[in-house]
């Protein structure tokens, strides 16, 4: 009901519970559509589970380039897990140009904050 109202924290949980079938069926569509609504509305780790389902093409078609916006605007705000993804998009040269300087920024961000992946990118 909360979600339905745009409470940005109910929508993300909304979209985790579609994304891995709690006490709903598993709807990946449904999910990316919640996780955006929440994204819109600023919210922080749904930013950044847009960006990945964006990137891996999670209930929509990949598209890598919008998925760096999204994990921008998480990794901008502390997300350390975006800061990693975005990372890996510089490193790759997926949906952004190929740049290790830009990745080895985000992946010491991560890392700072004790993020595994982070530390190991570096």
């Amino acid at each position: 009901k909360a979600a339905k109202q745009g409470d940005a924290d109910a929508e993300y949980n909304l979209g985790l519970r579609y994304l891995n079938g709690e006490g709903v069926s598993q709807d990946l569509i449904k999910a990316f559509d919640w996780f955006r609504k929440s994204a819109e509305l600023g919210h922080v780790l749904a930013q950044s589970q847009l960006g990945r389902c964006l990137l891996e093409g999670i209930g929509v078609n990949p598209d890598k380039a919008e998925a760096v916006i999204w994990l921008r605007k998480a990794a901008v705000q502390g997300s350390a897990t975006s800061q990693n993804d975005l990372g890996l998009c510089f490193l790759n040269g997926d949906g952004t140009a190929n740049d290790s300087g830009a990745a080895a920024e985000w992946f010491t961000k991560a890392a700072e904050q004790g993020h595994a992946d982070g530390q190991n990118n570096l």
